[in-house]
């Protein structure tokens, strides 16, 4: 009767260990961060190459309006 009554307590026991130990979690974070590095990086590096990235798109923009046809 005894054993009957702590397998379920046992099997609880040992989900919620499983649950706390997994590291899929850890993983999403990881990336989660990652990901916004890269955007702060991407956002600094536009920022101070903008006045490079202006001069290259109004060069393009006057070659097409340029362009015969």
């Amino acid at each position: 009767m005894y054993d009957v009554m702590m397998r379920p307590l046992v099997r609880l026991q040992v989900a919620a260990y499983e649950l706390r130990n997994r590291e899929d979690g850890q993983t999403t974070t990881e990336y989660a961060i990652l990901l916004g590095f890269l955007a702060i990086a991407i956002i600094v590096a536009l920022f101070f190459l903008r006045n490079v990235l202006r001069g290259l798109f109004s060069d393009a923009a006057s070659s097409v309006s340029n362009a015969p046809g």
